[in-house]
């Protein structure tokens, strides 16, 4: 590379142990080194992970894994040998890289994303994906860059005819978001956060609960009810997800053990194992040993796998199903339809029960050919003695035709939504003190009065709502999709701008992670029946962004089709205040410990003193340039503070400096003259974090008396 930084190969210390390239700190250096020393030029990141390299070496031995990051390593050198770079390993098998933009430009970069190893006998070709962040913001930390930069990779991991993929910042907000979750997940397990829902399955012909399906939420002291599709594929990715399985295994047993301690009826209640349970040898010896931990007959609880889990390990999923059997276990196909089903998985593998996918119903109105395809799914299940499920059963219609093909249960919001369990368990009492089938919750009707409102713009009720102050709309909720139907002039100009009302488009998609957010809270307002309420960093067209609070309301059903009504209000202020509060409560409670607290604007290069315990010569609440304060620090004599002094004046190196500090405190020595003697003074830097996410830089000023 082009670019040198004073480290020799003889400086073993610096370079990777491995492969001879930078290491993680020396890449650090190097790169804010280079984009310091080069401001007219652009750069970007990229980030690069090996697909699949733990298969890698286990199919040919760590030895051989080594030589093909050995092979990656020399061949970014060949290519980036003249370029203005900076390339380094991280970890493992994931590489980095700083570069600039006219590289990528010009050359043919891509030629990374395959490797080619070869055995003397034959050659083997890998293949990486890698994420790329354009550097806008020099004074971002370099470990944000490259977060965001992997953020950008993740997206395409598992897509294989993608090689790479530009950040944009949904990404990143994914990312926090991800982040979150892996640190509270400890916490919401040991303080039994994450809640067991029950979901009834009832017999077609008559409604009788027969079964019950259990069902995983988070009840997040904070974030209300969040919804099991926004952790379950992150845990499943990051192996948590073995944990959680074993937490819902053993509340399911713990609850079949009460009631029959009680002397009371109860049903089975199936559970899911997630696909990647399958790689574990023990898991049919774990779900037997907590079943018998409780005193609970297999027969009483029932194993749920899924289509996906035998498209990827079939071998595993046989085994497992057959010593599931041994130990005296039902196992449900769910999902069936979702994408991998054919008639060979049916005659291989030894299932008990089909649940059939609810999207075989969704054209069962108007697509005839739906209609023929579940009734000979239901047919050739009853001829191999399956028995048959049907989910998401939402409407009377649907449920009188699942009768009429002799589909066995039925389960779905037309008979019961899942429901936490004292009152899975309420309805189980009422079923055995009546001993007759219960009148179950039928899908609520369209509130026509609302829809009326939105669709003829002539009524009174109309005009009142278009013409309401603040933000109201109409979502419209579609399995996965979400979409505005509906909205009044205050929800466009909340959303989308002040002149966005004149070019109002309807059925407007939301976009990633805003598209998440609002579906996990359309599923709380549905699931709870009640007003869902949360905060929105919602992103305006010029790239700002904007807090909103936006209520959902459930307002009707219809088959697939969920509507809420939505109301939005500009929270901006109420955030800033919310930020200034916090801060000042955090700096007055550092003044117990400091002389001074002061807060570090480096958007605007200026302090602001917040808390003094005596006189100063800044006077609170008044913002001053940086240069005036840094000349109250004048008398630094040593050499390292010094050269800390220079740090603290740009905000990057600041930032890679608290990385490096165990402590993620700066500390600068320096002396006060007053009354024509010396006093002894440290300055602490460091970084605030405020309850939404963003952060503050904080000086704390001590005499050393």
């Amino acid at each position: 590379m082009r670019f040198t930084n004073g480290f020799s190969k003889k400086q073993g210390a610096h370079l990777d142990n491995l492969t001879g390239i930078y290491n993680q700190q020396t890449f650090f250096e190097c790169t804010a080194n280079l984009l310091s020393e080069h401001p007219e030029e652009s750069f970007c990141l990229i980030y690069w992970n090996i697909r699949k390299f733990r298969t890698t070496n286990d199919l040919f031995g760590w030895e051989a894994g080594d030589k093909i990051l050995i092979h990656w390593a020399n061949t970014l050198r060949e290519i980036l040998h003249d370029e203005l770079a900076v390339y380094g390993r991280l970890n493992h098998d994931n590489f980095v890289c700083c570069v600039t933009e006219d590289f990528l430009e010009h050359s043919d970069w891509t030629k990374l994303g395959e490797i080619t190893y070869s055995t003397g006998e034959a050659e083997y070709s890998f293949y990486s994906c890698c994420g790329l962040y354009r550097i806008t913001d020099r004074a971002l930390p370099l470990s944000t860059m490259i977060d965001k930069a992997r953020a950008a990779m993740e997206t395409i991991k598992s897509n294989y005819m993608t090689l790479y993929a530009w950040y944009d910042e949904s990404m990143w907000t994914s990312l926090l978001e991800e982040q979150r979750m892996n640190t509270e997940f400890k916490t919401a397990i040991a303080e039994k956060q994450f809640k067991v829902y029950y979901q009834p399955i009832c017999r077609s012909s008559d409604g009788l609960i027969t079964s019950a399906e259990a069902l995983i939420r988070w009840q997040h002291p904070t974030k209300g009810m969040v919804s099991p599709g926004s952790f379950i594929p992150l845990f499943e990715k990051n192996g948590f997800i073995s944990v959680l399985d074993r937490y819902v295994w053993d509340e399911v047993c713990a609850m079949q053990q009460s009631r029959l301690d009680q002397g009371l009826a109860t049903v089975p209640v199936s559970v899911n194992v997630s696909r990647v349970e399958f790689y574990n040898p023990t898991l049919c010896e774990d779900i037997r040993d907590i079943a018998k931990k409780h005193n609970v007959s297999p027969d009483l609880i029932k194993i749920e796998i899924t289509e996906s889990a035998y498209a990827a390990n079939p071998v595993q999923v046989m085994d497992a199903v057959k010593k599931l059997h041994q130990y005296g276990f039902t196992v449900l196909m769910d999902d069936f339809g979702s994408g991998y089903s054919s008639l060979n998985m049916l005659k291989d593998l030894p299932i008990d029960v089909l649940k059939i996918d609810m999207r075989f119903l969704d054209d069962l109105d108007k697509d005839q050919k739906a209609a023929i395809v579940l009734e000979s799914i239901i047919r050739l299940a009853k001829w191999m003695k399956l028995s048959v499920v049907s989910e998401g059963v939402e409407t009377k219609k649907e449920w009188e035709y699942l009768r009429s093909v002799e589909c066995d249960s039925v389960q779905g919001y037309y008979f019961y939504k899942p429901m936490p369990q004292d009152e899975f368990m309420g309805l189980l009492d009422k079923s055995a003190a009546t001993s007759t089938t219960l009148l179950f919750h039928a899908c609520p009707e369209d509130d026509d009065t609302i829809l009326d409102m939105f669709n003829h713009t002539n009524t009174a009720e109309s005009l009142l709502f278009y013409s309401m102050l603040g933000g109201m709309g109409l979502l419209e909720v579609c399995e996965e999709n979400v979409e505005l139907i509906r909205a009044n002039k205050g929800f466009y100009e909340a959303l989308y701008g002040s002149s966005a009302y004149e070019h109002r488009i309807l059925n407007i998609p939301f976009a990633e992670p805003e598209r998440s957010l609002i579906l996990e809270q359309c599923n709380i307002a549905k699931e709870d029946a009640k007003v869902s309420q949360f905060r929105l960093h919602h992103k305006l067209e010029d790239g700002s962004y904007v807090w909103l609070s936006v209520k959902l309301r459930l307002i009707g059903a219809n088959a697939r089709r969920s509507r809420f009504l939505v109301a939005v209000d500009n929270i901006n202020e109420q955030i800033r205040l919310e930020q200034e509060r916090y801060l000042n409560n955090y700096s007055s409670v550092l003044l117990k410990l400091y002389d001074r607290v002061y807060h570090l604007d480096y958007s605007s290069d200026s302090i602001e003193l917040l808390h003094s315990s005596g006189n100063d010569f800044i006077k609170p609440q008044t913002r001053y340039s940086f240069s005036t304060f840094f000349q109250a620090l004048a008398k630094v004599t040593a050499p390292e503070h010094l050269k800390k002094l220079e740090i603290i004046k740009n905000k990057a190196l600041l930032d890679a400096t608290l990385e490096k500090e165990h402590t993620n405190c700066l500390t600068i020595h320096y002396d006060v003259t007053s009354n024509n003697s010396d006093t002894d003074t440290f300055a602490h830097f460091f970084k605030a974090d405020l309850p939404d996410g963003s952060e503050r830089y904080i000086c704390c000023v001590k005499k050393n008396v």
